[in-house]
């Protein structure tokens, strides 16, 4: 396949990153403005957002029609009967987490109902979502289908280990076509200690799992749609990336303080250098702008700049694609999956 053909088709994975995954609009703009279409996509936390909502039909003006829209404080559902200081840290300690939640899935809810309307149900599955005559695995395992156009990451700290969804809960006992792709997307979103976990229980054994951000154990999942060799279609990563040398979190003088600490390092200041060469070449690295991934009181102004910056950085993208593809198809001659499932 000449993949500098006319028919430009790849799977597409995003990182996940909290509300600068916003960002990613803006790449995902440029991208289709030079032709290219979605086959697989596949994200985590904020990146699962995006790769739901691609997946949905949506395209990046679409998206960033809905990021203006929203009114991203809404996600900060909290008990407003409560002091905010006090209730924030009462949910902390009791719940696990300072926000419900409840909002983030009924918006998905809202946003996958308008491109796949069912007149017998009021919730988008996994179903809704299957590529047609699509035979094909995913990491050789006959258990992960490439069938489902998404899958989301997130984590089981009860069982310690990565979720890919929708096929792993099935070992949950639920039909992976019958699961809502609102509650994966919950799932992946669970930035810890700051959404409650999602408390998960198993049909056949009737536990309870503790299930939060798949950015715990994944949070660049760019490695999901490798095969042994050469694939069908190439998959091109969405990272964010910042000036990790100026991140400066402020004092730590409480437990609160203590918890936005851990999760913002989570999420930004994980370095460049543990990302492999054939990782490297097919990855669109965007200027976070060093804002923050879980500033939800985050201005319009700003998340336009987001916008941008994934513009500018998809054209430098492209600009260098075809040499890079080209060493990128020559380090997967030999290349094996490295991943076990």
């Amino acid at each position: 396949m000449n993949y500098f053909s006319d028919n430009k088709v790849a799977d597409a994975v995003f990182e996940g990153g909290g509300i600068k995954a916003f960002a990613f609009a803006g790449a995902i703009k440029v991208m289709e403005d030079y032709g290219y279409s979605w086959r697989n996509l596949a994200g985590t936390s904020g990146g699962s957002i995006i790769a739901a909502l691609l997946a949905a039909g949506y395209n990046s003006q679409e998206i960033k029609s809905i990021m203006k829209e929203t009114d991203f404080k809404s996600f900060m559902d909290i008990n407003k009967l409560c002091i905010p200081k006090i209730h924030n840290l009462l949910n902390l300690i009791l719940k696990n987490g300072i926000y419900q939640g409840d909002y983030l899935k009924a918006w998905m809810d809202k946003l996958l109902l308008r491109k796949i309307k069912n007149p017998i149900k009021d919730k988008v599955t996994f179903k809704d979502l299957i590529i047609p005559n699509e035979k094909g695995v995913l990491l050789n395992n006959p258990k992960y289908k490439k069938k489902y156009k998404l899958h989301l990451m997130a984590s089981d700290i009860t069982r310690g280990r990565l979720m890919i969804l929708p096929e792993d809960i099935a070992d949950y006992g639920v039909n992976p076509e019958d699961f809502e792709v609102s509650l994966a997307i919950r799932m992946s979103c669970s930035i810890p200690f700051y959404f409650k976990p999602v408390y998960f229980k198993n049909q056949v054994n009737k536990k309870k799992s503790v299930i939060v951000d798949g950015g715990v154990l994944s949070n660049y999942p760019v490695w999901l749609f490798d095969v042994n060799g050469v694939p069908k279609y190439p998959t091109l990563g969405f990272r964010l990336n910042g000036n990790r040398s100026t991140y400066d979190h402020g004092e730590i003088n409480n437990l609160i303080d203590f918890t936005k600490g851990i999760v913002k390092t989570m999420f930004e200041a994980q370095d460049d250098t543990h990302i492999k060469q054939i990782d490297y070449l097919r990855t669109i690295k965007i200027d976070s702008l060093n804002f923050n991934a879980v500033d939800f009181n985050i201005s319009k102004e700003s998340l336009l700049k987001l916008y941008s910056s994934g513009e500018k950085s998809a054209k430098e993208f492209i600009d260098h694609w075809k040499s890079n593809y080209a060493a990128h198809r020559v380090l997967r001659k030999n290349y094996t999956i490295p991943y076990e499932v």
